[in-house]
C-alpha cells in the first residue's frame, strides 16, 4: 500500500451562508441554528430577536388591556 503524502485535516470548516438577522457570512464552527425554510442564523442573533420580539409583544398586549378596560361598550 502506498503511503499517503498528505495529512487529513481533522476539522473541515465549510461557509454554510449568511445570517439571517446580521447578514455576516458564517461557518460551521460557529454556533448556529437551522430554520424550516433552509436559512441559519447565529444563535445569539435568534436569541436577541427572540427577546425583542417578546418585549414588544407584552408592550402591545398591556395596550389592548388598557384600551379594553377603558372602553366600556363591550360590557
Amino acid at each position: 500500500m502506498a503511503k499517503k503524502t498528505w495529512k487529513k485535516p481533522t476539522v473541515i470548516v465549510i461557509d454554510i451562508g449568511p445570517c439571517k438577522y446580521c447578514k455576516k457570512n458564517m461557518v460551521n464552527t460557529e454556533s448556529f441554528v437551522a430554520f424550516a425554510d433552509k436559512t441559519k442564523a447565529h444563535y445569539e442573533c435568534m436569541k436577541k430577536d427572540d427577546e425583542l420580539r417578546e418585549k414588544t409583544q407584552a408592550i402591545i398586549e398591556d395596550k389592548i388591556d388598557k384600551l379594553l378596560a377603558e372602553d366600556k361598550t363591550y360590557e
